[in-house]
């Protein structure tokens, strides 16, 4: 039988001991809760002498403390704002941080708003910012305000609890086009151009929102170069695969009353091909849709009919997409990323036209579109004037 020294013994209760404070303690660095400013969304706007304004959207934890504990809500909103100029983001971060007494937290950031004026400056800021806040997540949403982001930043709100969230939702049920930090970061390895959401203040309040989607907002080397409308928009939807429910409405080829489809899947595939001096890109798009609504008396059972519908669906889908790319070409903004699939296909050619490849887009690329539609169900109405 082998026996410890007491010197041995003495220092493997001091490891021991050594060990169990190790466990015991908590993280140095821990910020509670309680002293902890939760922002949602942050609001971009360019201020005079090249200074930033930024405004914070926060959830006030008094009110919804208040609110989740079976006590009655209360009248006071739970979302708030708070503001502060610098000469970067960083800087007018640190002077609203210096202002409040709470550590700002930005592990709940969902909405990035920037201003139409910050944006054709450069965008390149905020994505060094972000990238630098770990906690900012990376599938946090982008999008452009018309005017000031500001402006959008605080509103009435009766359905969500933070006008942040009308945002965010907007974007998650793909209403508008999605862009996030991800995506931005993406575009950076092919050829630069993106395209955002486009939102403002909505002039007419009588129907109850304070914000209107305006179209779409396009990117090349992170700024801001043109915006398009929303029929151009939803051409660009169904480019980015953002569409979901979509309803595509026209004139009956029979007696010129509307018919509306519902999309209810779409199935996408995009192909390159290098041909002498031009780059092709073939769509190819399998659609299944159902009659939605109709005042015409057409006959849907009839076969050949129901092909001639399912033909001018097609076409109008097309046409659609090509309004949206011809917009981009114009910009010289690849805001779909055709490169990423001629770098997949092509690596070679990629590599060398990457540099230029604002330039080659805006000259050389084409798009083909190739739409197979199909009209599954008709409804219990055939014939809606029969």
């Amino acid at each position: 039988m082998r026996f410890i020294s007491c010197s041995t013994r003495g220092i493997l209760f001091i490891l021991l001991l050594t060990v169990q404070a190790l466990v015991l303690t908590g993280c140095w660095s821990r910020i509670e809760i309680n002293d902890r400013l939760l922002v949602v969304a942050l609001f971009v706007d360019q201020a005079e002498n090249d200074r930033i304004h930024l405004t914070l959207g926060y959830a006030k934890p008094n009110q919804i403390s208040s609110q989740s504990g079976g006590e009655s809500p209360t009248t006071s909103s739970p979302y708030s704002t708070v503001s502060g100029e610098g000469q970067n983001i960083s800087d007018a971060y640190r002077n609203i941080q210096t202002n409040i007494s709470r550590e700002i937290f930005w592990g709940q950031v969902k909405i990035i708003v920037v201003g139409e004026q910050y944006a054709r400056h450069g965008v390149e800021p905020v994505f060094d910012f972000v990238n630098r806040k770990s906690a900012i997540p990376l599938k946090t949403y982008i999008l452009v305000a018309k005017g000031k982001a500001s402006d959008v930043a605080d509103f009435p709100t009766q359905i969500e609890k933070f006008p942040s969230e009308i945002f965010r939702e907007l974007v998650t049920r793909k209403k508008i086009i999605v862009g996030s930090v991800k995506h931005f970061l993406i575009a950076q390895e092919y050829g630069k151009g993106m395209i955002l959401a486009y939102v403002g203040n909505n002039p007419d309040k009588s129907l109850g929102t304070q914000i209107k989607v305006l179209g779409s907002a396009l990117f090349q080397d992170n700024v801001l170069k043109d915006t398009i409308d929303l029929y151009k928009t939803r051409g660009a939807m169904w480019m980015r695969g953002n569409i979901k429910d979509a309803i595509i409405t026209f004139a009956s080829p029979t007696d010129g009353e509307l018919i509306s489809c519902l999309v209810i899947e779409a199935k996408s595939k995009i192909i390159p091909q290098l041909l002498d001096d031009e780059i092709i890109f073939t769509q190819k798009l399998d659609i299944e849709s159902v009659i939605d609504s109709s005042n015409s008396s057409i006959d849907y059972t009839d076969p050949a009919t129901l092909k001639r519908l399912e033909v001018m669906l097609s076409q109008e889908i097309a046409e659609r997409i090509q309004l949206a790319f011809s917009a981009t070409r114009e910009t010289g903004s690849d805001a779909f990323q055709f490169g990423s699939y001629l770098a997949w296909y092509y690596p070679k050619e990629w590599k060398r036209l990457n540099e230029d490849w604002s330039s080659v887009y805006k000259d050389r690329v084409k798009l083909i579109i190739e739409t197979k539609s199909v009209i599954r169900l008709l409804g219990a109405e055939k014939n809606s004037k029969g």
